[in-house]
């Protein structure tokens, strides 16, 4: 009979055991899909055939960052991974998990790079608040990786900021940009719902995020009314204007979250914008146009009330941006609060092309123009009063004029 040292029990030895018992050199009860061993020590248990375990840990080949004519077709191809089989998950073993959205797990080094340059310079260029700086650098990616259409829309915005500051990659820059963007608003519309119920700041990054990506992108592509194949300003206009309803359904949680910040941050400016100076200051700016409405207006009490109301909070934002408080340099939602704050009875007027309506969409452009000094800004007034330019029928055409010198330079010249 064979005989042992002291101290040590014979067993047989495991052939088909988990990997981690077999790491770990004791014998595995192999019961699937967790032997007790694992349950006991609370480890994830998995099978593999002997001939199919590595032999050495797994490597990862990380190509190298995409040159200029890297396109969107090649952009999710660039980190070969080399692993073994994944083995099966249980929701028992990753109970926090099971919910979260998927996210490719090959991002391409050059989305590294841009994750880089999004958390050491485009979060920067978002605000001018240090308090709401900190929203955007923290808790924007940190929201992206639980939900990857913020990530994704992230990482489109930050293609576009980084491919105005390094020209030698510009269209690999704007490749990227495009296909992260493409992918946000595919897996945005079946998450709209239960977004908007359960988690109302994602949705409220992902639509900021998409607007200032809507005024980024490069003039010379033509139309960049984003996600409008016909794009008109109603639309934009509405679009921005959806902000403000996922604000509403986010409720408390939202407005007192981790966003906080971004919040108080806009009721400090609304407050400027809400006092009644404000509208004394602003009515010079629109005097002629309040004329003009009264006298083409008169005969439909109706319309006349949308015009006057949409001038009053025209008056307030020129007051507030065309002679600026010089203690404070404009935030953009000094000037787009006139967006959320219009009705949408003006908006249909916009939308029929209705001169009056197209004419006070062009002076608020002129507000635009003031803040034009952020990047993803820039350009950005000219190239919505060339759009109304072009539906303007031409014999409304003097009444550009102010906003045309304004934002142009051009001293009362017919456009």
């Amino acid at each position: 009979m064979a005989t042992y040292p002291p101290g040590r029990r014979s067993h047989r030895k495991s052939r088909a055991g988990c990997v981690q018992c077999k790491k770990r050199k004791v014998k595995c009860d192999e019961n699937k899909p967790s032997c007790q061993n694992c349950e006991r020590h609370g480890v994830i248990c998995s099978f593999a055939s002997p001939s199919r375990l590595p032999s050495a840990p797994p490597a990862v080949d990380f190509a190298e960052s995409p040159g200029p004519s890297s396109g969107p077709e090649n952009a999710t191809s660039r980190v070969t991974t080399i692993l073994p089989p994944i083995p099966p998950i249980t929701p028992q073993s990753l109970p926090s998990l099971h919910s979260l959205a998927p996210f490719p797990s090959t991002l391409a080094v050059f989305d590294l790079e841009l994750l880089h340059h999004y958390t050491t310079s485009t979060c920067y260029t978002l605000s001018r608040s240090p308090a709401v700086q900190t929203v955007w650098r923290e808790e924007a990616p940190r929201i992206g990786f639980s939900e990857p259409l913020v990530l994704h829309t992230l990482l489109a915005l930050t293609g576009l900021h980084l491919a105005r500051s390094d020209e030698s990659r510009r269209a690999s820059c704007l490749a990227h940009a495009h296909m992260h963007h493409s992918i946000a608003v595919r897996e945005v519309v079946p998450l709209v719902a239960p977004l908007a119920q359960d988690n109302g700041a994602a949705l409220f990054m992902f639509s900021t995020l998409t607007c200032m990506f809507s005024c980024a992108k490069p003039s010379e592509e033509g139309q960049f009314l984003v996600l409008f194949e016909r794009g008109g300003l109603a639309n934009w206009a509405r679009f921005f204007r959806g902000t403000k309803t996922i604000i509403q359904s986010g409720g408390e949680d939202l407005r007192k979250g981790k966003l906080a910040p971004i919040f108080m941050n806009g009721e400090f400016l609304a407050a400027s914008h809400r006092s009644p100076e404000a509208l004394e200051q602003g009515k010079p700016y629109v005097w002629e146009l309040q004329a003009m409405i009264q006298k083409e207006c008169s005969a439909d009490p109706q319309l006349l009330n949308v015009y006057q109301e949409t001038l009053d909070e025209l008056a307030r934002t020129l007051a507030l941006t065309i002679r600026p408080d010089s203690m404070r340099r404009l935030e953009t939602a000094d000037v787009f609060r006139w967006l959320l704050d219009i009705s949408d009875d003006y908006l249909n007027l916009v939308l029929q092309e209705a001169p009056i309506a197209l004419i006070i969409f062009a002076y608020w452009c002129a507000a635009i123009r003031q803040i034009e000094w952020m990047w993803w800004m820039d350009g950005l007034s000219s190239r919505l009063l060339t759009q109304l330019v072009s539906v303007l029928d031409p014999k409304y055409r003097e009444w550009l004029w102010w906003p045309d010198e304004i934002i142009n330079g051009r001293q009362h010249h017919a456009i």
